[in-house]
């Protein structure tokens, strides 16, 4: 069994992940920002499955905090999943420069605090497992998403630095660049998706996905892999 620390834990993939893993027996630290999913989660999964801490990822002092207590208590975690991700789709000239702040902050600013705060265990044990759930807004730029490829693109050019630094030290970095999935990101009256939603993948997919991921042999790095329903391309 392994301990798999998952942030933005309480929604979409996250939630799916949390629900997964824990019911195949690992040992979840959920981050999330609502005390209240939170424990929601719990409830489902057990407290003895679901360790939560209530943390903003954009917040270096709330992951600090967190990171530090995980890694007193229960040492580093085998896996960190770094989940946690915003988007608004709307015209980079209409969009507020607080929501600006808000995507960047959360969707790279967020994976490199708490990845920065969980590699130097993970190099001390000579393993372990970094998995950035990135975007194909990473991969090209997508009219409406100008902040949110943004801050994709520095999603991935971040993990591949860091898988070429961690593979000496034994630890392997996988981005994965999903296409639509069908989440609460996709609001149909704030955010909706640009295209057909009943035709986007389902967070189980990309659960599916990371299990096969986390199960893989040591000897073998999944650099970038890039999906997306048959509705996009990318």
């Amino acid at each position: 069994m392994k301990s798999i620390l998952v942030t933005g834990a309480t929604r979409g993939v996250g939630e799916a992940l949390t629900l997964k893993f824990a019911q195949k027996g690992h040992v979840i630290y959920a981050l999330a920002r609502t005390r209240s999913q939170l424990n929601s989660l719990i409830e489902k999964c057990g407290v003895d499955k679901v360790i939560p801490f209530e943390v903003d990822v954009s917040k270096k002092e709330q992951v600090e905090e967190a990171t530090t207590a995980i890694e007193r208590e229960y040492g580093t975690p085998d896996v960190l999943i770094n989940n946690a991700g915003i988007v608004e789709n709307v015209s980079f000239a209409d969009q507020g420069l607080e929501m600006i702040d808000r995507i960047v902050d959360v969707n790279l600013k967020g994976t490199l605090y708490v990845t920065h705060c969980v590699v130097p265990g993970m190099i001390a044990r000579g393993s372990g497992r970094i998995i950035n759930i990135s975007s194909v807004a990473g991969t090209r730029g997508i009219p409406g998403q100008a902040a949110y490829c943004a801050s994709k693109f520095g999603m991935n050019g971040f993990g591949d630095t860091l898988a070429q630094e961690l593979l000496p030290k034994g630890v392997l970095v996988t981005t994965i660049c999903p296409g639509g999935i069908d989440t609460p990101l996709w609001d149909s009256d704030k955010n909706p998706y640009p295209g057909d939603k009943t035709r986007i993948m389902q967070p189980q997919e990309i659960v599916d996905l990371i299990e096969f991921l986390v199960n893989q042999p040591k000897g073998t790095l999944h650099k970038k892999i890039v999906m997306f329903p048959t509705n996009e391309w990318h």
